[in-house]
């Protein structure tokens, strides 16, 4: 229960702190995808996430993968379980991390000359993207092409174009997330081990975040918009995302509900989703 409270009271302050920020970040969180074990994902296809007024979401087969989609305003998570992609097995806590741009040539403007950073392009999007020793891609952030922009967005696209957070996903989901408890997902935990924590505090300095906090093993970093924990540990395992940290539209009275091998603790208007809480 202490730990529960000092993690409260850290998400409160980080929330106060980016409120105070003024600047409009340039790349913002736009999704993240985590795999959990096939019980928690089960859980969660029966649980108040998808079956109340707590979000807008549902589970989408698509061509080749399915999974289950939370969408906020602004931003959405994506939850598999191991076997999601077709013809593919993945660990639980597996994860990856997509920010977007909000500013044209924004990636190109980027010093990405350090090795572990890869610039490229495809017809939809630029991409830069942080991949570690054993190739490992953790986070990629993406800036929409002309192309796409125009056939997506159905806008005309220039230079002095700004990006809104709904141009990279549905304009129609968003608007009907209004409807629903979450608002956006405000922050994220992040577990890596010790050897690529250079690089980490690297690519997020890179895109615009800061260093708001830091203790014996974690770094806190914020642009105005959303947080990224970074809770490093000496021994190898896979860089996951442990923690969702959400903004909710209304207050809500408190309430901690066990999906799975994950909790959900909701109090007020914010939401804490521990993906790794096991009784």
């Amino acid at each position: 229960m202490t730990k529960l409270l000092i993690i409260i009271s850290l998400f409160l302050g980080t929330t106060l702190s980016i409120k105070g920020q003024n600047n409009t970040p340039k790349i913002v969180l736009n999704h993240f995808l985590v795999i959990v074990d096939s019980t928690t994902y089960e859980e969660i296809l029966k649980s108040k996430i998808l079956n109340s007024n707590f979000a807008y979401s549902q589970e989408k087969k698509l061509n080749g993968y399915s999974g289950i989609y939370i969408i906020g305003q602004d931003n959405y998570i994506e939850i598999f379980n191991p076997k999601s992609i077709q013809n593919e097995i993945h660990k639980p806590g597996e994860s990856w991390i997509c920010h977007t741009s909000m500013k044209v040539n924004q990636l190109e403007n980027l010093n990405t000359a350090k090795k572990m950073f890869n610039y490229s392009t495809n017809e939809e999007f630029d991409e830069l993207s942080l991949y570690f020793k054993d190739s490992t891609n953790l986070f990629t952030t993406w800036e929409m092409n002309k192309n796409h922009y125009e056939n997506w967005s159905k806008k005309a696209f220039s230079d002095s174009v700004i990006f809104l957070t709904v141009d990279y996903n549905s304009p129609a989901e968003s608007d009907s997330s209004r409807n629903y408890l979450f608002n956006n997902v405000a922050g994220i935990r992040v577990s890596i081990t010790n050897s690529d924590s250079t690089d980490v505090v690297d690519y997020l300095t890179l895109i615009g975040y800061s260093k708001t906090f830091t203790n014996e093993n974690t770094l806190r970093f914020s642009n105005s918009t959303d947080f990224i924990e970074i809770e490093f540990h000496k021994e190898e395992l896979i860089p996951r995302i442990t923690t969702i940290y959400m903004k909710l539209n209304s207050q809500h009275k408190s309430e901690r509900i066990q999906i799975g091998n994950s909790e959900l603790f909701i109090e007020g208007n914010k939401a804490i989703w521990e993906l790794e809480k096991v009784n």
